[in-house]
């Protein structure tokens, strides 16, 4: 999993962008834009008389949950009392973004799960039944949304955050965690230690963006280069992101075809 292991350098990414949060690229997510989201199966529940997902069933995988989490990459615990933690609902716009990032929160839980037994950590799991301990929903925007863009998709994304490096206390903090040499977009991208990542998302977080478009670090089986964009909306646990509305929900048996499941009152 990802953590926070230099909070110092955290606190001072954070102070850095939030000065500069003005200047930070954005994105504008257009109405009717659709998304992926994927969720234990525990929240679930099938209307098995009508077989749909009920809404106000469904309406409960968009709750934030992981505020107090150190799980995730761009929110979560700051870690510091100045700066408010913020959660996350992490969406997939493309289907290989959602695989490539399930594969990795599931592999990493079924080691865990191993060792807390004392086991042999497991082989990973063909990619095809990565999701078959899951569920997931296609998700739409009902209004637009304004999103801070470090996809390397902006051109501006990269330049916004190495130009953080040249805050003293970045520039110290970044030499006292080992990483001198390395740029800030690759610390940001660092699928190890999330302190950079976290400290530009909770910056962003607390100025005026809903969310955070940036590209996925976990890679596909089949091509390095086979990645795709997450978009990261902002919230405080135990609330639904607003703005969103669930188009259908799947599942994917470990045999036979996928389930889509229509989302109705």
């Amino acid at each position: 999993m990802p953590k926070v292991r230099f909070p110092a350098l955290l606190a001072a990414v954070y102070n850095a962008a939030l000065v500069r949060a003005n200047d930070s690229p954005t994105r504008f997510i257009e109405p009717n834009t659709t998304m992926f989201h994927y969720f234990d199966q525990k929240y679930f529940v099938v209307d098995t008389y009508r077989r749909i997902f009920r809404r106000d069933q469904a309406m409960n995988t968009l709750i934030v949950r992981n505020a107090g989490s150190d799980d995730y990459r761009f929110t979560g615990l700051s870690q510091s009392p100045r700066i408010t933690p913020i959660g996350g609902l992490y969406c997939a716009l493309q289907q290989q973004a959602l695989v490539n990032e399930g594969a990795h929160y599931v592999e990493n839980e079924r080691a865990r799960n191993a060792a807390a037994v004392g086991a042999v950590p497991p082989n990973p799991i063909p990619r095809s039944a990565v999701m078959n301990s899951k569920a997931a929903i296609k998700i739409a925007t009902m209004g637009p949304v304004l999103a801070a863009d470090f996809s390397p998709h902006n051109p501006f994304g990269r330049k916004f955050v190495d130009s953080l490096a040249a805050d003293k206390d970045v520039s110290a903090a970044m030499s006292a965690a080992g990483k001198g040499s390395t740029s800030l977009w690759n610390a940001m991208n660092d699928g190890d230690d999330c302190s950079v990542a976290r400290g530009l998302g909770l910056a962003m977080a607390n100025h005026r963006f809903e969310a955070l478009c940036v590209q996925t670090v976990r890679t596909s089986e089949r091509s390095p280069l086979e990645l795709g964009d997450n978009l990261v909306f902002f919230g405080q646990n135990g609330r639904v992101i607003p703005n969103l509305t669930i188009v259908e929900a799947y599942l994917f048996p470990i045999a036979g075809e996928l389930e889509v499941y229509p989302v109705e009152f």
